[in-house]
C-alpha cells in the first residue's frame, strides 16, 4: 500500500487485527458480459450470481435495472453528492461495528470513527494542515498537507475509475455495480463496489476488493445516511482542551 492509500482503508484494516472483521460484498460496474479482472479473493467477497429461477424468487421489491443499458445508479449518486456531502457509514465487525462519518466540500475534508465508544478524527480545514484529534486521550498533532490530501477521505467517489460490469441480486433487490479501484489512491489494483436498492436506488453498501487480498481484507461498509456537507465539521477544531502530541 502505498502513503495515499486512503485513510478509512487504513483505520479498518487495523481494527481487523485487532478484533476480527468479517466483510463482504460488491463495488464497481460495466456490461455484464464484459470479462473482468476480478481475483479469486474479489470474487469470493462479492455476492453469488444466482442460476436460481427468478420467478420463484419472493423478492423485497423488484428493479427496473438494466445491466445492459446506460443508466448507472452511481452516476446518479455522483451527479448530487460528489464534492459536497456528508455520510455516515458503519464497518461490519465480527464483534461490533466501527463507526465512520465522513464529510467533503470544497476542497476540504472531515473524517471520524469510533471504535468501540472512542472517537478520534482528522480535519482538513483548508490552511494547509491536517488536524489529528483524539477524543478517547484528548489529545492532538498537527501536520502539514498539500491542497489534494483532502482526497484521501473521500470514500464514495475518490477511489472509483472505470465501470465494470452490474449485477442485480433478485432475492434481496439489490443493484450492485462494480467499478476499478484507483491504486493511485488505494495503492493496490481492485475494485470497489457500490450496493443500491433496487427501487429507489438509495446508496446501500460500499465494498474495496483490493487485488491479491484474501475474504477477510475485504473493507465492507453499510450506509447509514448520506447527505449534503456539514460545514461545521470542516472548520479548524477548537483544541483548547486537548493536550498537543
Amino acid at each position: 500500500m502505498n502513503k495515499k492509500m486512503i485513510t478509512i482503508i487504513a483505520a479498518l484494516a487495523m481494527c481487523t487485527a485487532m478484533a476480527g472483521c468479517s466483510e463482504s460484498e460488491p463495488a464497481s460496474s460495466s456490461k455484464a458480459e464484459t470479462t473482468t479482472t476480478t481475483t479469486a479473493a474479489a470474487e469470493s467477497a462479492a455476492p453469488a450470481e444466482s442460476t436460481a429461477d427468478e420467478s420463484a424468487v419472493t423478492n423485497v421489491g423488484t428493479t427496473d435495472y438494466d445491466v445492459d443499458g446506460d443508466f448507472r445508479a452511481f452516476e446518479q449518486l455522483k451527479d448530487k453528492y460528489d464534492g459536497n456531502y456528508l455520510a455516515s457509514l458503519t464497518g461490519q465487525m465480527t464483534n461490533n461495528g466501527t463507526k465512520y462519518t465522513i464529510c467533503i466540500k470544497d476542497g476540504k475534508a472531515y473524517e471520524s470513527s469510533t471504535i468501540q465508544g472512542m472517537k478520534s478524527y482528522y480535519v482538513y480545514p483548508g490552511d494547509g494542515k491536517k488536524y489529528n484529534v483524539s477524543e478517547a486521550t484528548t489529545t492532538y498533532s498537527v501536520n502539514g498537507a498539500d491542497e489534494n490530501d483532502w482526497k484521501d477521505s473521500d470514500i464514495l467517489f475518490g477511489a472509483a475509475l472505470d465501470f465494470d460490469h452490474a449485477y442485480v441480486d433478485a432475492s434481496t433487490n439489490v443493484v450492485h455495480e462494480y467499478y476499478k479501484l484507483d491504486s493511485a489512491v488505494a495503492g493496490a489494483e481492485g475494485q470497489i463496489v457500490y450496493g443500491f436498492d433496487g427501487a429507489t436506488y438509495d446508496l446501500k453498501q460500499v465494498v474495496l476488493l483490493p487485488e491479491g487480498a484474501d475474504e477477510s481484507s475485504a473493507v465492507y461498509f453499510t450506509v447509514d445516511s448520506i447527505g449534503e456537507a456539514d460545514d461545521s465539521l470542516l472548520a479548524v477544531p477548537d483544541l483548547s482542551a486537548y493536550t498537543e502530541e
